[in-house]
Formats: C-alpha cells, structure tokens, sequence
C-alpha cells in the first residue's frame, strides 16, 4: 500500500484548503532540466507533484504527474526514463515507506533526483500528528536506496536536508558516478562576502529556504534552535496573514524578523541597538533579499521620548536608505559606525504619529526585562483597532511586568493564560519568563461590548488610521460644554490633506437623492435635505474613487476606539443610560450609522432629542468656506423648565428659546450624547442657491432596552 485512505483524505484536504500547499517543484526546475538533458530522458515523471508546479516550470519538456491525494492524478504511473520525487518521501507513512521506494524502482527507467528533509516539520496535520510522519537520518535513507538504486550523488543541505542523484540498477546507461552540479535550484542568494566572512547555515521551511550569517557557536544554535526554542512565538507568526505589517521591537540577529518575512511575507520594521547585533541582522536580511521588506533601525524603543524630532535612516540589503522626520536630530549611518546598546530611545507613538512607521498588525517585544516601558511608550498605537495581536516576553515575577497584563487588558487585548503558563520557564536563571499572546477583544477599552453589525467590509487603510490619530487627539483636547446640555465643538477635527480631499470626493447631485426615498422619514418629509447612506447598494452608486475613500472612512469611523473616545468624553451623561441597558440586557450592542447629507433652501428641521435608540450624534461641517457661518445648528432650551422629550417628534420652534447657532465652518464636529434635553435643530434656510453639506453620524443602540 502507498497510502492509507484515511491519509490520502486528509492530504486531498489539504491541496483544496491551501494554495501554498503543493507547490515547491518548480524550484528544482533548473536541476531536473540538466538530468534529463544528460541522460536523454524522453519523459519525466513527478512522483508526488502536488499541484504541478515543476511541470508547468519545464514547458518544453514531457513531464507527467503523480499525487495519490489528487483526483486525476492518482492512478499508479507507468514508467518514466526519469523520475523526480522532491519533498516527498518525508511525508510518507513509516507503514508504507518500503512499498513507495519499491514502487520508485518499478517507475525509474534511467534516473531519479530525490530530496528528503531530515528534521520534524514545523506544520502538524488535522489530527495532531507532525507533518513529516518520516524523520530519519541520511544514513538511514541512504541504506534504504542502496538496495534499490545506485547511488551517484548526495548532497546535504544545512543538515536538514538532502539531494540524491539514483540510477536505476537495470538502467542500461552508461553514467558517471559523480555527475556535474546543474545550476542550484530558486533558492535565496546569500550576498558577495570578503575572504575570511562568517559561514553561513540555511533551514528548510516548506518549500522556503532561509539563510543566516553564523560567525560563532551562539548564532549557529539560534539557526538549530529556530522552531524549537520559541516553538509559541512561531505558531503566533504562521498564524498572521500573509503581508501582514510586523514590528519586530528587539530583533537581536534578526531570525524571527526574516522567518516572518518569509514565511508570511510580512513587512517587517526591526529594531536592534545593540550594534553586533544590529551588524548580523543587517547581513540577514541581505542574504535573504529582503531588502523590500524588512527595514532595520539601531534604535532602543522605551517609554521616554526623544529630545528633539529625529531624522532616522533604516537601511535595507543593497544600502537603500529609508528617511522620515523633518527635522534633523541625529543621522544613522549604519555603515562603519557601531552603536552601543541604548544609544538612541525612542517611543512606538512617537514613531507612528511622526508617519515614521505604519500602525502594525502585529507587534513583538523581547528586550530583556523592559518590555513594560515599550508598552508605556506605544499607549496611543495600540488603542488603535488595527494593531491585531502582541507577543511579549514577560518576568511573571516583576511587579511592572504583571501591569503590563492589566494595562493591555484596558487597551483591549486578553491572553491565554493555559498557553502563558506553559510557556514560563521553569528553572535556571530564567525561571518565570515566558512569551505571552495577546489578541484583541471583541470588548470595548471602556468595559462595553459594542457588537456592531455593520455590512460595510472596507478596505485597510493606513491613512485612515492617521487620521483617527488625529480625530482622537482633537477630542481629548475638547474642553464640553454642559449648558444646555453637553455638547462639543471641535475645530480642525481631520488633517487639512484630509479635509481636502474629503471635500473633493463629497458625491455630485445626481449620486444624492431625498432622504424620504430611503425610508428613514416619511416619503414626503424633508424634500430638500438629499443623502448617501453609508451602506453597500448605496455607495454603490457613487464613482470608484468616491466609493473607497467613503469606505476606508468608515472603517475607523465604524470603530472601537472612536466610539470609546466620545463615550468617555460624555460618561457623565452616558453612565445612567448604560447602566440601566446593562440591567437589562447584561451587555451593550450597537453599530454605526452615517450618511452624507446636502440640505437646500427652504431646509429646516424643529427642535429635537434624536430618536431614543441613538446614543451619540455626529455632524461634521463640510462647507469650502465660512460663507454660510450663519447656517450651523441650532441649540434649545425649552421655555418650560420642566419639558423633557425622549425622543421621536420634531417640535415647533416656538416653545423654545435658541440658546445659540453654532457657526457652520469648515472641518467642525458638532457631537453630544442623546439625552432627554439634548434640543438642537436648524433654522429654515431663506438664502437661494444653498448646499449645506455635511457628514452626519450616529451611535445606535440596537438593544430591546434603550434607556
């Protein structure tokens, strides 16, 4: 028996669940080619082929499949003047290995090429067994083909896998036993060294290879010891999705920062101050060619901010230079300068809100007992929804350690306490120290589970978590305004590039229509008030460009952060109504509701509370100018002291005395909690020709209790 059936189940499963699954043939193409050509194979077959890739890497040459896991491709082959079996044989059940090589001689006319890894693989199956069900040594492999094949040529690689050159025993060529090498196979070339320059190892990684400088014992144990020292940490990383931004803060050589590079083709920003370190990490990178992909900075980060703005320079494999900062603080010069440990420090937020870096999906923190004051110094970027997950090595005996867990649990992140435990370590001089992992919680900062249900998917975007950077800054430095009710005004609430390109992309007249079409009001209400509500069929009639600008907005307008800074702002006003849901109900829902909104002459709207399931209310101001300053909204307080209204009707304007306009001026919040005095309206606009343009937003409360 080749394989079970069971096992050709769960490999079919496999090939159909992963497309990177299958797929390494094609980089043995170049090799496979100078075989064939050698001993004039007419045909060639893939024992094993997965999805075919060195079949489609050879279109001129006759190559048949093979893969009992694949329908189609599953039936036993006939005969083929070559063979190449390549990441295969490790992979076969221990039960069945003697029948597969067996089965190599029946199918080997004149030669095969086989490779077979050495080592556990990294991947474990569906039902918890290691991906390579057949771990032997060379010398077992080699015995195991000497009776089966002459054997012509072996060749290790980095001691975790080999190549082998076979002529079949029955072949009736006539091949030199030690055939010349064909050009090597796609694999990562390792940069030009001067005469005397470290060695270097290289480790499998499916079908990747990654390569590190070794100039010592230390560095060739980091390379040995890559998937099984920190085996958490490279679960956490497999678990990123591919093209994922990593800050890698504490990279010493750099072997997290490339195996992510590679393994998940992220963008890696690595910080190393000490400079040997710093040294080796930036030849790793070179080795790998992942000068597109990681940048390297001789930076300690911490919870202390600079002096002064700095102009850094992160250096990539090949002396491309990455700048940021507009003033010039210091310049790293990593070629022939070295920098001692803590030379420069500076903070995660620093770096972000200058643009320096991306906000990260991911972040990793090992900085040998200050990874607390990273964490201090990163507050305002890990607030931010888009910062995914964190790995942190953490001392379970220092009091700022354990803070760190309590901090990021405000910040909304929890951990996994049965995987911290295990991964503590338990004796030596680093008894009690282990990786945590943190993911962000579906539960807001502030305590509520806010479980929106949303249908707008936007896009990432990275501009739009700058600008929420903005936004939240602007409403922290509010000051509120409690008369008649709480409300704030804030000036300047997006970036100036931002607001203009806001205004450049507010949709033409024929992309609104009335907002009694949409079934929000009565079909004959408010005639003159056209919108755009932010949902799918609607955006939909706008232009592309339109479309996704709207849509990358609401993804931090629709999110946890913006939410949790105005309910915090308002909690004075919020705390009664929050708390008699959660009486009610044990937990908070809500979601987001926005519209862009143009209101015309003759557009007036009494004074009103807002409608009872609304907790925050939102008008940004979107004029071009201050020319319509006098067409803001309206705030009320009712002539009868006692008068309060929950919300619903629109009321005439008469029982109430205007306490004041507030001025419609370019890039203006307007927001304030629902409450049952929150009286605000817009008084009926006389002058012709107007378009009153704003963006309107809510927080709806979709509890069957309200207040």
């Amino acid at each position: 028996m080749l394989i079970s059936p069971d096992y050709a189940q769960l490999n079919a499963q496999l090939h159909q669940s992963r497309p990177d699954y299958g797929v390494s043939g094609q980089q043995w193409a170049g090799k496979v080619a100078s075989l064939a050509q050698q001993v004039g194979a007419a045909d060639i077959l893939d024992y094993g082929c997965g999805k075919q890739t060195l079949a489609a890497a050879l279109p001129g040459l006759t190559v048949r499949g093979y893969d009992p896991a694949i329908a189609g491709l599953d039936q036993p082959p006939a005969p083929a003047d070559m063979v190449v079996c390549t990441d295969v044989l490790e992979h076969v059940e221990p039960d069945c290995i003697d029948s597969v090589l067996d089965d190599l001689c029946r199918v080997t006319n004149k030669l095969a090429f086989v490779t077979v890894a050495t080592r556990p693989a990294v991947k474990t199956l569906a039902d918890g067994r290691n991906a390579h069900l057949t771990v032997q040594p060379l010398e077992w492999w080699r015995a195991s083909f000497d009776s089966r094949f002459d054997i012509l040529q072996v060749q290790e690689m980095a001691g975790f896998e080999f190549t082998l050159v076979l002529k079949a025993l029955h072949a009736d060529v006539d091949l030199a036993p030690s055939l010349p090498d064909a050009p090597a196979p796609a694999l990562p070339k390792p940069m030009a060294h001067p005469a005397g320059a470290a060695p270097q190892s290289m480790i499998a990684y499916g079908e990747q290879r990654l390569v590190f400088n070794t100039p010592n014992e230390m560095t060739a144990w980091r390379v040995r010891s890559l998937f099984d020292k920190e085996p958490d940490t490279i679960r956490w990383i497999e678990s990123m999705p591919k093209g994922s931004v990593l800050l890698d803060v504490g990279a010493n050589v750099g072997m997290y920062t490339v195996f992510a590079a590679i393994a998940r083709q992220a963008k890696v920003y690595a910080f190393e101050p000490e400079s040997q370190n710093y040294a080796l990490l930036n030849q790793n990178i070179a080795s790998n060619r992942l000068g597109e992909s990681v940048i390297a900075y001789p930076l300690a980060l911490s919870d202390e901010t600079a002096a002064r703005p700095l102009f850094l320079s992160g250096f990539t494999a090949g002396g491309s230079c990455h700048s940021f900062g507009e003033d010039v603080g210091f310049d790293l010069k990593p070629r022939g300068h070295a920098f001692a440990q803590g030379s420069f420090s500076i903070t995660i937020d620093q770096l972000v809100k200058s643009g320096a870096l991306p906000i990260p999906d991911y972040i990793k923190i090992d900085v040998d007992g200050f990874e607390h004051k990273v964490i201090q110094g990163a507050e305002q970027t890990l607030a931010n929804p888009q910062v995914k997950g964190l790995l942190i090595e953490l001392n379970t005996h220092l009091p700022e350690h354990t803070a760190v867990i309590t901090r990021l649990r405000a910040q909304g992140f929890t951990h996994d306490a049965a995987q911290a435990q295990q991964a503590l370590r338990k004796s030596g001089a680093f008894e009690g120290v282990g990786e945590f992992i943190f993911e962000r919680s579906v539960t807001a900062a502030v305590g509520v589970d806010f479980g929106r249900t949303c249908s707008i998917v936007p896009p990432r975007s990275t501009q739009g978590w700058a600008v929420l950077q903005h936004v939240l800054d602007r409403v922290a430095r509010a000051e509120l305004v409690t008369d008649p009710f709480p409300y704030l005004v804030i000036d300047e609430i997006f970036p100036p590039d931002y607001y203009a390109e806001l205004l450049a992309q507010f949709p033409t007249a024929t992309s609104l229509r009335p907002i009694g079409q949409t079934g929000r009001v009565p079909v004959d209400a408010y005639r003159d008030r056209h919108v755009v509500l932010f949902q799918e069929d609607e955006l939909s009639r706008l232009q592309p460009a339109q479309r996704a600008f709207w849509q990358s907005m609401a993804q931090w307008l629709y999110s946890d952060p913006f939410v949790n800074a105005f309910v915090t702002k308002f909690a004075g006003a919020l705390q009664p109504r929050l708390e008699s849901i959660m009486a009610a109900d044990g937990k908070i829902l809500s979601r987001g509701d926005a519209l862009l909104v143009q209101d015309h002459t003759r557009y007036a709207i009494g004074p009103h509370t807002d409608a009872p399931h609304r907790l925050v209310s939102f008008l940004f101001y979107l004029p071009q100018d201050d020319s319509m300053r006098d067409l803001g909204t309206s705030i009320y307080r009712p002539k009868d002291p006692n008068f309060s209204c929950w919300g619903g009707p629109h009321h005439p304007f008469e029982p109430f005395d205007r306490v004041k306009t507030i001025d419609f001026l370019p890039n203006r919040l307007v927001a304030f909690p629902k409450t049952e005095q929150s009286f605000h309206g817009v008084e009926r606009i006389e002058r012709e020709h107007v378009e009153r343009r704003l963006l309107i937003h809510n927080i709806r409360v979709l509890n069957s209790v309200t207040h």
